[in-house]
């Protein structure tokens, strides 16, 4: 082979591997640091101090404190988003009122579509309060639409998927709203004797 090739080929083989290499490490930095910001809006998603987040077997957190069950926390994923997936936090005390949004993974427009984020505007609090009994189903809507929450000028769809998941999960969860006290009683003994790790944000634990 002519030596001239044979240095290109091994050039452009070594810039390959350096490239790689940059993007592995690159691509574990990122989900070290998404998964470090999802722990730490699960943690603020509640609002609240001194509280225990036990997870479930299927999935989601109980909210406790010294007092018993305050309420439950769940994952939730839409895909109607406009730029696809948004996953969020969402945290209801144990008569299914809200008690935070906390978006933690997106791809929506900066400027635009991304002030769903707390740290960007403060519509996610515009959820806090509300449940199914208290809000009427024509309600769950933008402003535009008929509904109570506002819209993001140039960015309807993005509300409106967030808005249509939050009242769908709170259907969901209404069978283990139900059933939250009886876990209380079986838990209790547990809770008592468990001295959770801190995560973050003041005093709130997390097991």
């Amino acid at each position: 082979m002519n030596p001239r090739v044979m240095r290109l080929t091994l050039l452009a083989l070594g810039c390959g591997l350096l490239i790689n290499g940059l993007y592995l490490f690159s691509a574990e930095t990122i989900n070290d640091n998404q998964k470090a910001y999802e722990n730490a809006q699960l943690v603020a998603v509640t609002g609240l101090n001194n509280v225990i987040l036990t997870k479930q077997q299927a999935g989601g957190y109980l909210i406790t404190d010294d007092s018993g069950t305050l309420g439950y926390i769940s994952s939730v994923t839409t895909r109607q988003g406009y730029n696809g997936t948004i996953k969020f936090w969402l945290a209801v005390d144990t008569e299914g009122n809200i008690l935070g949004v906390r978006i933690y993974q997106h791809s929506e427009t900066p400027g635009l579509g991304d002030k769903i984020e707390l740290n960007v505007s403060d519509w996610a609090l515009g959820f806090i309060g509300r449940s199914l009994a208290n809000t009427p189903e024509n309600a769950w809507q933008v402003k535009r639409d008929g509904g109570l929450f506002d819209q993001f000028s140039g960015a309807t769809i993005t509300p409106r998927a967030v808005i249509s998941a939050v009242r769908q999960q709170l259907e969901s969860l209404q069978p283990q709203l139900e059933s939250l006290q009886p876990q209380l009683e079986n838990l209790q003994p547990q809770l008592e004797n468990l001295q959770p790790q801190s995560l973050s944000r003041g005093s709130t634990s997390f097991d």
